[in-house]
């Protein structure tokens, strides 16, 4: 695994012991790395520390290039740049550190900080760690964050944001951030995002899209073999394309995970499977399948990972699934990397790319209402919003219909506040629509929707008042980032690969590609257009890697694909072999330790448990909050 930590202050150095190897050693600093963590000396003589994968440099011109062992290219990165520039000039899921021979510490990350710094500040002195475990005091010194927890437990991801932990005594550097610890003093510097305005494509650009994304792949991925998660769906298919195309197929294996929830249910993903093995048959690869088995449940499994998930404030069935893929493929495959396409969705269509806004047996109709629901959150909605001509909208009276219970806040009095509004509904709300109301969340109370609201307002949507419309998608992508992308279902890939001794790829989280689809207008799938999702996906796939397109036609991945009263939390809760021991962890109700009753509504809570202890099946709202609540308690805290 990769794990470091840093001590600063010499009362917090003198009262800890190392748990790791020492790296560096100074009467007010201690820098500790296990044995995956690159150290090396620069040129001018400086200790440096890389815990993570450095993919490659990007030029001037915002190309990528391998790095090849990387020596000289980090050498030159440490010695030439201050700590905030040097995410501008790498592209991967790494930590750099530079050590000073006076006993300070810099430290800075990636474009997009994929990798965690745990902060905990003291009286004697300041800790940064790569996970929860390694500092030095508990994280639940000082009690519980109540509104990160609020988000754990009602947003899609079951994850705090970036900068947060559920602990008040612990936060994350975030994205853009850099720090510096001298004396056990800490000093966090943070670059200002600067959004920027969506362009009207030419048909030529798709050759920048394609050449981004193979530039990456080159960068990432190795001649002795290579893994991907493939799902069947575009993402991963085009990530086996294009490793088959620089690579050869001879070098790289598919893996698949086959969902066995129940045993009324079956193969749950067996659409997915028939697709992936027709994929892997045409780009001549081979398909490895591991069998992701809720009917026979292993304890012990699920207790080999939870410290991790712990140590993490990770909380998801997902996760659980990622770590049996990833401990598949070690076996096969110990070191190699894999690649996964977790990203892509919200990249291109704001997370609208999964065929589940409306069910219909017209896949194409469902495509298309993917595209409805992005559209809302585009920059032509955005304008009609703004001049209040919003509920004239015939796309956004006709998703409002379709909610005929649910609450809508009222627009702000004026713009600014608006463009607030917007990125409230898209991250800090459970049903993806503008307006949609906090009030809609039925496990908080109502001071705690306003507390979690104003509170992760205040943190991460500072600046959007003054945006430009046709910058809202940057907005997006520069946030996901902070949110979704940190969330339990896509940061567990990189965790368990970790975990389990790989490297972790993943192409659609490349700076390149971001750098393209931040500025990619609504015309390129995103709007009401014609275009497909993923439109420059699609169309790389086709024209670039000649992918047969009839391979993805008919159901999607899951049998809710043709059974919309299908779900996967009811099979795995009620009617899997983990049924017992949800209940058994349940039972006492542990989550009274950490849910405030101010924040939540507990009462409310304690029934839904009741009901299921008592054997009743819960639906709808009450199932996705009793998964919140299982998820908290299966996961544990610090107490």
């Amino acid at each position: 695994m990769t794990r470091f930590r840093v001590i600063s202050g010499s009362g917090m150095v003198r009262r800890t012991k190392p748990v790791l190897e020492i790296v560096a050693s100074f009467p007010d600093l201690r820098v500790e790395a296990g044995p995956s963590v690159t150290r090396f000396t620069t040129a001018k003589g400086s200790d440096a520390v890389v815990a993570g994968s450095i993919t490659g440099h990007r030029d001037a011109d915002g190309r990528l290039h391998a790095s090849g062992d990387g020596g000289a290219f980090l050498s030159s990165l440490v010695d030439a740049n201050v700590p905030e520039h040097w995410s501008r000039r790498f592209d991967g899921d790494a930590v750099v550190m530079s050590i000073g021979r006076e006993g300070a510490l810099s430290l800075a990350g990636d474009s997009f900080f994929k990798r965690d710094v745990y902060v905990q500040e003291a009286p004697d002195g300041v800790a940064l760690a790569s996970d929860l475990s390694l500092l030095p005091d508990n994280p639940a010194r000082d009690g519980y964050d109540t509104a990160a927890l609020a988000h754990s437990m009602t947003y899609y991801g079951h994850r705090p944001p970036k900068r947060h932990t559920i602990y008040r005594a612990v936060r994350r550097l975030g994205v853009g951030e850099s720090a510096t610890v001298r004396s056990g003093k800490l000093e966090i510097r943070c670059a200002p995002f600067q959004p920027v305005m969506c362009e009207e494509y030419p048909d030529s650009a798709l050759d920048r899209y394609a050449g981004a994304f193979l530039d990456y792949i080159a960068a990432a991925g190795s001649p002795e073999g290579n893994f991907v998660l493939l799902s069947s769906g575009w993402d991963s298919s085009s990530i086996l394309a294009a490793l088959v195309r620089v690579f050869g197929p001879e070098k790289i294996t598919a893996v698949i995970g086959r969902m066995l929830y129940s045993e009324r249910s079956g193969n749950c993903n067996r659409f997915e499977i028939e697709r992936a093995r027709a994929i892997a048959e045409f780009y001549g690869v081979k398909l490895h399948m591991v069998d992701l088995d809720y009917v026979h449940p292993e304890p012990e499994w699920m207790h080999s990972v939870r410290e991790t998930f712990r140590a993490h404030n990770i909380q998801s069935i997902t996760g659980l699934n990622h770590a049996r893929l990833l401990h598949g493929a070690a076996q096969v495959g110990p070191g190699l990397p894999v690649f996964a396409g977790e990203t892509s969705d919200g990249a291109h269509n704001l997370g609208f790319s999964q065929y589940v806004t409306i069910f219909h047996p017209t896949q194409g109709f469902r495509e298309y209402s993917d595209k409805m629901a992005c559209y809302l959150f585009g920059p032509t909605f955005l304008r009609e919003l703004l001049a209040g001509r919003h509920e004239d909208d015939a796309v956004y009276r006709f998703f409002r219909d379709r909610n005929p219970d649910a609450l809508f806040d009222d627009p702000a009095p004026d713009g600014p506040a608006r463009l607030r509004q917007m990125l409230v509904s898209f991250f800090l709300r459970n049903g993806r629509m503008p307006l949609w109301s906090g009030r809609n969340v039925r496990m908080l109370t109502r001071n705690g929707v306003d507390i979690y609201t104003t509170r992760m307002a205040a943190e991460y949507f500072q600046g959007v008042e003054s945006t430009p419309a046709e910058a809202i998608y940057s907005w997006y992508l520069h946030l996901y980032n902070s949110f979704h992308w940190q969330g339990s279902t896509v940061s567990t890939v990189q965790k368990m690969a970790d975990l389990f001794g790989m490297r972790s790829h993943n192409p659609y989280w490349a700076a390149g590609i971001q750098d393209f689809l931040r500025a990619m207008p609504e015309s390129w799938g995103r709007g009401l257009d014609l275009n497909p999702t993923k439109y420059p996906l699609k169309r790389m796939m086709r024209e670039k890697f000649g992918h047969p397109m009839d391979l993805h036609a008919g159901p999607h991945s899951y049998t809710y694909d043709v059974d919309p009263t299908f779900n996967h939390s009811l099979e795995i809760l009620h009617h899997s072999g983990l049924t017992g021991y949800a209940k058994k962890i349940l039972a006492r109700k542990p989550y009274h330790q950490v849910l405030s009753r101010e924040m939540f509504d507990i009462p409310y809570l304690d029934g839904v448990v009741d009901k299921y202890l008592g054997g009743e099946e819960q639906r709808g709202t009450a199932l996705n909050d009793l998964v919140s609540v299982f998820l908290l308690c299966q996961s544990g805290w610090y107490a």
